[in-house]
C-alpha cells in the first residue's frame, strides 16, 4: 500500500511540474537557511560542552564600583583563587590564566630559524591542563607545567614549528625571556566552541608580572576558575557560597588596599564595592553581557536569538508557501479527486495520499538542502567568521532534529491541504467543475497567509535596513580624534634601542607630519586603576574615588592623533611633566570640576605611594572603545611619570595624504636599519577601529543574506499563487476581454488585490519590526534613531521585489487570446 502511495505521489510530482518546482525550490531554500542558522545557533549554544566536568567549573567574576562607575569583570586579582580554596570547603580546586602580550617565538632548527608572532600565548597555573582535562596527544597534563621553563602547545602550533616531528623535549625561545622553554606536552587543537582559546601555555611561575602582584587585590589581570564539589553546584548552594564572599573580601583584601594607600573600610564607606561572584562555565559565552574580560571573547546572545527567530520565520514562510501552492493548484486536481471518491476512495486514504506527496516533496527538498550545505559551508564560515564543519551534522542530535524538522514541515505544510482537498464534493466537481466545499473560506484563509508572509518579509527587510544603517553609523561616527592616515608601529617595547631616539628619527622622514611614542591608541587596551581627586581649595562634595583608564604618551600624541585640547595646556618639553596629567571631559565632569576649574587641581594615585598628578589640561571627549559602550573617564600621563609599567609600546605616525606607500616603505626601511633583529609590524589606526566592528559587520551581512533568501522564498510562493489564481479565473478574464476590458484594466484588477495585501502587511510589520530591532540596538550606547525614511525604503524594496512576480503572470494572462480561454472545458 505504501509503495502505491509513493508511486502515485511520484507521478503527481512530474505531472504538475511548475507547482512541484516552486514547492521544492522554496522549501529547499528555506531548509538550507534553517540548517545553516541551526548549525550556527547550536555552535554558539554548545560552547565548552566538550569539557568533561563542565557543570563543576565556574569563573570568578568581580563586581566593582569606583565612584559612579560600576563594572563587572571576568578579570580578577591574583590571590582570589587561593583565598576561595582556603576558606570554602565547597571549592575543590582552582586555576588561573594570564594573557601575555603578543610576542615573537622562535625555533632554531637544523636548516633555518623559524619565527612566528604569537597572539594567543598565556601564562597559567601548573594544574591548568588537568583542571580542564584538555585532550592530550603527548605528555602528562598533571606534570606538563611543573617546571618553570616548561611549555605546552597545541597540535597545529607544534606542526608550525617542528613539522611532523614530535615537539616533546624541543626548545622554543620567547622574546621576553632569556631562558628557552622546553616543550613538555602537546594538546589536540581546541574546538571552535571553546571559550578558552590558546596556542601556547607557559607557567605563571615564569611570569614576573604575575609574581610581582601576587599580593594585590586590585590588579585585575587574571581569569580565575574554580571547580566545586558535586553537591555545591545547585543555584541554592551557589547563592549560599556567594553570600559568604563579601566577608572574605573584607578580610583578605584589607591589607592590599591599605598597602596602596586606600583603606578598604574607607573605600566601602565612600560608596565603593568590591565583591566576588561565580559564573557557571556553561554560561560564559552567551551569558556575559556587561562582563569585561581580556582573556575570553564572549558571544552575542542578541545576535543568536535574532538568527534563531529568523530561521523560524523563514521556515513558517516556506510552509505557508507549500500550503498555498497545494490549495491554489487544487482546481487542476478536482476531477481526479472527484473520480476517486466516486470509485470508493475514502477521506482517510485521500489524506494519506496527500501527506505522502507532501513527504516526498519535502524529502527531495531536504536532500537538495543538505547538498547545498556541503557546497556552501566554506562560504558560510567565511561570511560568519566561524569554523563550522560538516562532521557536526552527523551526530545523533542533529540527525534527530533533522528528521523531526522533515516530519514537522510535512505535517505543517500538508495537513491543511490534505483536509482541504479531501473535502471536495465528488459529484458536483465532475458535473460542474465547481469550487469545493471547505470548512474555512478559501479566499480569506489564503489572503491571511499571504499577509502573514509579507509581514515576515517586511519585518526582515526593515530590520536589515536598520542593522545596515547602525553599522554604517558606527563606521562614520565622530570618534573625537582623527583616525585617518595614522600608521601604528607595533612591538616597539621589544626594541633594544632608545625608543625615543627611534621616534625622533621617524619624525625626520619625508611624508611624516608627526610621530608619537605611547602605550596605546584608541582601540588598544588601556591601563585601568583608581585615583582620588584632590582640590586646591576646600570642597566636601567631590568624588571620593574615580576609575580611570589611561595611556602614557609624549608631547606629540595630541597632534598625531588629532585629539582636541579644550582647556589648559599640552605636555611640553619646556616643563617637567612627570607629575602632570591630561583628563577628558568625562573624567572632570564625574569628579565635579568644570573644564576650567580642573586646571591646577590634582588626582592622587594610591598605587604608587600616593603620587599626585596635577591636571594641566582637559581633552574633548573621545572614544577609546567601540560605540557599544559609553565614553569612559580617561587620562593621559607623560612617559616620564612612570605611573605604571607598560607592557606594550607603540609609535603612532601621522602621514601626509600624498605618497603614502612611499612614506611607509621609508618607515620600514628606517626601522629595519635601526632594529634588524625586531620584526617590523604596522597597521593603520583606521583599520584597527574598523576591526572593532568586524563581528557586527559579519552579523549584518549574514542577516541581509537570509533576508534576501526569505524575500526570494516569498516571491516564489507569490509567483505560484498568482499563476494558480489566474488559471482559475481564465474564463472570467476571457469574458471581460471580449466585453471590452483592456489589458491594462485586467492587470490592475488582478494585481490590485495583492498590492493591497502588501500595504496591509507593511502596516502590521512596522510596530513588530520596531519592537524587535529595539532589542538589537540596545547593545550600542550610541545608536541611530529609527525614522520614517527606513519604513519607506523597506516598503519600496518590498514592492520592488513583489512587482515582477505579480506583473509577469498578470500581463501574460491579460494579453492572451480570449478565444483560447472561452474554448476551454
Amino acid at each position: 500500500m505504501l509503495f502505491n502511495y509513493l508511486k502515485i505521489a511520484w507521478r503527481t510530482l512530474f505531472r504538475h511540474k511548475l507547482s512541484s518546482f516552486l514547492y521544492i525550490t522554496g522549501l529547499s531554500l528555506a531548509l538550507l537557511s534553517v540548517i545553516f542558522i541551526g548549525i550556527y545557533v547550536y555552535h554558539e549554544k554548545s560552547f565548552d560542552s566538550f569539557l568533561p566536568e563542565l557543570e563543576l567549573i565556574h569563573r570568578v567574576n568581580l563586581d566593582g564600583k569606583m565612584g559612579p562607575e560600576e563594572f563587572l569583570s571576568g578579570n580578577t586579582p591574583p590571590p582570589v583563587g587561593q583565598a576561595l580554596l582556603d576558606n570554602f570547603p565547597e571549592v575543590k580546586e582552582y586555576t588561573r590564566m594570564y594573557r601575555n602580550s603578543p610576542g615573537f617565538v622562535s625555533h632554531i632548527g637544523d636548516a633555518e630559524k623559524k619565527v612566528f608572532k604569537e597572539t594567543r600565548l598565556f601564562t597559567v597555573d601548573s594544574n591548568f591542563v588537568s583542571f580542564f582535562d584538555f585532550p592530550l596527544l603527548e605528555g602528562d597534563g598533571r606534570t606538563a607545567l611543573k617546571d618553570r621553563y616548561s611549555l605546552v602547545l597545541t597540535e597545529s602550533t607544534g606542526k608550525k614549528y617542528f613539522g611532523d616531528e614530535s615537539p616533546i623535549g624541543k626548545q622554543l625561545q620567547l622574546d621576553e625571556w632569556t631562558n628557552p622553554f622546553v616543550v613538555s606536552a602537546v594538546l589536540k587543537d581546541l574546538p571552535s566552541n571553546s571559550s578558552i582559546q590558546f596556542d601556547i601555555l607557559i607557567p605563571n611561575e615564569s611570569n614576573p608580572a604575575v609574581k610581582r602582584f601576587e599580593w594585590s587585590w586590585v590588579w585585575l589581570q587574571m581569569n580565575t576558575f574554580v571547580k566545586l564539589h558535586l553537591g555545591a553546584t545547585s543555584s541554592h548552594s551557589l547563592k549560599q557560597l556567594e553570600d559568604k564572599m563579601p566577608s572574605l573580601v573584607k578580610t583578605q583584601a584589607a591589607e592590599a588596599f591599605h598597602r596602596i594607600g586606600k583603606p578598604l573600610d574607607q573605600f566601602l564607606e565612600d560608596g565603593g564595592r568590591w565583591n566576588l561572584s561565580l559564573q557557571p562555565m556553561s554560561e560564559i559565552h552567551l551569558g556575559s553581557k556587561g562582563i569585561y574580560s581580556s582573556h575570553i571573547s564572549h558571544g552575542n546572545p542578541t545576535t543568536v536569538n535574532a538568527f534563531f527567530f529568523t530561521a523560524i520565520m523563514i521556515l513558517a514562510m516556506a510552509c505557508i508557501n507549500c500550503m498555498n501552492l497545494t490549495t491554489a493548484y487544487s482546481l487542476r486536481r478536482s476531477k481526479e479527486i472527484g473520480v476517486k471518491k466516486v470509485l470508493g476512495t475514502g477521506k482517510r486514504q485521500l489524506i494519506i495520499q496527500f501527506l505522502t506527496e507532501s513527504a516526498l516533496s519535502n524529502t527531495i527538498a531536504a536532500i537538495l538542502a543538505l547538498a547545498g550545505i556541503s557546497v556552501l559551508l566554506p562560504y558560510f564560515n567565511k561570511l560568519t567568521g566561524k569554523f563550522l564543519q560538516m562532521s557536526g551534522l552527523f551526530n545523533a542530535s542533529f540527525i534527530g532534529v533533522f528528521f523531526i524538522l522533515i516530519i514537522f514541515t510535512t505535517l505543517f505544510a500538508g495537513l491543511y491541504p490534505a483536509f482541504y482537498l479531501s473535502n471536495f464534493r465528488s459529484l458536483s466537481i465532475i458535473k460542474r467543475n465547481a469550487n469545493p466545499k471547505s470548512i474555512f473560506s478559501e479566499h480569506l484563509t489564503r489572503n491571511f497567509l499571504i499577509v502573514f508572509q509579507f509581514v515576515i518579509s517586511a519585518a526582515l527587510i526593515l530590520s536589515s535596513i536598520v542593522v545596515f544603517q547602525q553599522i554604517k553609523y558606527a563606521g562614520e561616527i565622530n570618534m573625537g580624534f582623527d583616525k585617518e592616515h595614522v600608521l601604528l608601529i607595533n612591538h616597539v617595547e621589544k626594541s633594544g634601542k632608545d625608543q625615543k631616539t627611534i621616534t625622533e628619527e621617524l619624525r625626520k622622514l619625508p611624508g611624516v607630519q608627526s610621530a608619537s611614542l605611547n602605550t596605546g591608541v584608541p582601540g588598544k587596551n588601556a591601563f585601568g586603576d583608581f585615583y582620588v581627586p584632590v582640590n586646591t581649595w576646600e570642597e566636601s562634595n567631590l568624588l571620593k574615588d574615580l576609575a580611570l583608564a589611561s595611556y602614557m604618551v609624549d608631547e606629540e600624541y595630541l597632534n598625531t592623533m588629532g585629539i582636541e585640547l579644550i582647556s589648559g595646556r599640552n605636555f611640553s618639553r619646556n616643563f617637567n611633566d612627570s607629575t602632570s596629567v591630561l583628563l577628558n571631559e568625562k573624567a572632570a565632569r564625574l569628579i565635579g570640576w568644570s573644564n576650567e576649574e580642573a586646571i591646577g587641581n590634582f588626582i592622587r594615585y594610591p598605587g604608587r605611594g600616593n603620587q599626585q598628578f596635577e591636571v594641566i589640561g582637559i581633552l574633548k571627549d573621545f572614544h577609546v572603545e567601540s560605540i557599544h559602550t559609553e565614553i569612559i573617564p580617561f587620562a593621559l600621563f607623560h612617559f616620564t611619570s612612570q605611573s605604571y609599567y607598560p607592557q606594550q609600546l607603540y609609535i603612532s605616525i601621522r602621514l601626509d595624504k600624498e605618497n603614502i606607500e612611499q612614506t611607509m616603505a621609508g618607515i620600514e626601511k628606517l626601522w629595519l636599519s635601526l632594529e634588524p633583529e625586531v620584526i617590523y609590524e604596522s597597521s593603520f589606526v583606521e583599520e584597527d577601529i574598523e576591526a572593532m566592528y568586524q563581528s557586527d559587520k559579519r552579523s549584518g551581512i549574514t542577516f541581509w543574506v537570509f533576508t534576501l533568501l526569505a524575500i526570494l522564498i516569498g516571491g516564489i510562493g507569490l509567483f505560484g499563487l498568482v499563476t494558480a489564481t489566474i488559471q482559475q479565473r481564465v474564463r472570467e478574464l476571457g469574458v471581460r476581454k471580449v466585453l471590452g476590458a483592456s489589458s491594462l484594466n485586467l492587470v490592475q484588477m488582478l494585481s490590485g488585490s495583492y498590492f493591497k495585501l502588501i500595504v496591509i502587511a507593511f502596516i502590521i510589520a512596522i510596530p513588530l519590526a520596531t519592537w524587535s530591532i529595539g532589542f538589537w540596538l540596545e547593545q550600542f550606547a550610541y545608536r541611530i534613531d529609527v525614522h520614517i525614511g527606513y519604513f519607506l525604503t523597506a516598503f519600496l524594496i518590498g514592492i520592488g521585489f513583489s512587482v515582477p512576480f505579480i506583473l509577469i503572470q498578470t500581463w501574460k494572462a491579460a494579453t492572451s487570446n480570449p478565444v483560447d480561454a472561452l474554448h476551454m472545458d
